[in-house]
């Protein structure tokens, strides 16, 4: 087969396939001509930027004065920590108290309600039966530590009210830190809420509250004002049996602080 016989069996292919291959020609000119300078340009703008990467920017001296920083951040971050954290009494902290995790919170649920409510008697002040704390559904170490260290700040806060004048208690409730059971994990503060609903005469609420906030002088490590217990909220309006009284919902916070890992550069 000679080339007229290919010509006259493909002409329309071929042509078909030449146009656009003139056209494709054609538009590559004119982009050339059009946006040459510009490529150029970014290109050399690349090149730039990838000679500065290969260039150490940064001397010794400014790691050192990085790493000082890092330093004193880190030290200001661990006495922040220690000043909010949430400090349980010894009894209240599992690595003080020999059995199992849950064993060790049973009792101290039944210490609590037995001190608490000896106290109530004592000062005839009203509390919530068995203090409205529900049996614990959890072998997991971790929720009743936290659940322990919120049993602790609970009777704090009831004994405070109680001696501060605050005639009833209505209801008490703990909730751990969302975060706990969520997948992304805990962040570096957690936040367990410890939530009191009271009715008292407003001087009585002011002084339970200014209790609260106000750590005992001197050596108090058993005490139950050994810190200032954080409060989240305050919600607290006239109540409705008497026009003297208020009744008030107080969300406190177990804070506690998460460490802060202090890693180096592999080759410092």
């Amino acid at each position: 087969m000679d080339l007229n016989d290919i010509w006259q069996e493909n002409k329309r292919f071929i042509t078909t396939v030449g146009s656009g291959l003139l056209v494709f020609l054609i538009g590559l000119f004119v982009v050339d001509g059009m946006y040459a300078g510009d490529i150029r340009t970014v290109e050399r703008q690349n090149q730039s930027a990838r000679s500065k990467l290969r260039v150490n920017m940064f001397t010794s001296d400014d790691r050192e004065v990085a790493r000082d920083e890092n330093d004193a951040l880190l030290t200001s971050f661990e006495t922040l920590a220690d000043a909010v954290a949430f400090k349980p009494r010894p009894e209240f902290d599992l690595k003080e108290r020999a059995g199992s995790a849950r064993n060790v919170y049973m009792s101290s649920v039944d210490q609590v309600r037995n001190r608490v409510e000896d106290l109530a008697s004592r000062r005839r002040a009203r509390l919530p039966e068995g203090l409205d704390l529900e049996r614990l559904e959890t072998n997991n170490v971790d929720a009743i530590e936290r659940n322990l260290h919120a049993l602790d700040l609970l009777e704090r806060v009831v004994v405070l009210a109680v001696e501060s004048g605050v005639k009833q208690v209505r209801s008490a409730d703990i909730k751990l830190d969302p975060a706990f059971t969520a997948r992304r994990g805990l962040g570096s503060i957690e936040r367990t809420k410890v939530s009191v609903d009271i009715v008292a005469s407003p001087d009585a609420v002011a002084r339970w509250l200014l209790a609260c906030e106000t750590p005992a002088d001197g050596n108090a490590e058993f005490s139950v004002r050994q810190q200032a217990l954080p409060i989240d909220s305050i919600d607290a309006r006239r109540a409705a049996s008497k026009s003297d009284e208020v009744s008030a919902k107080v969300t406190f916070l177990v804070v506690r602080v998460n460490e802060v890992e202090d890693s180096e550069d592999e080759d410092a």
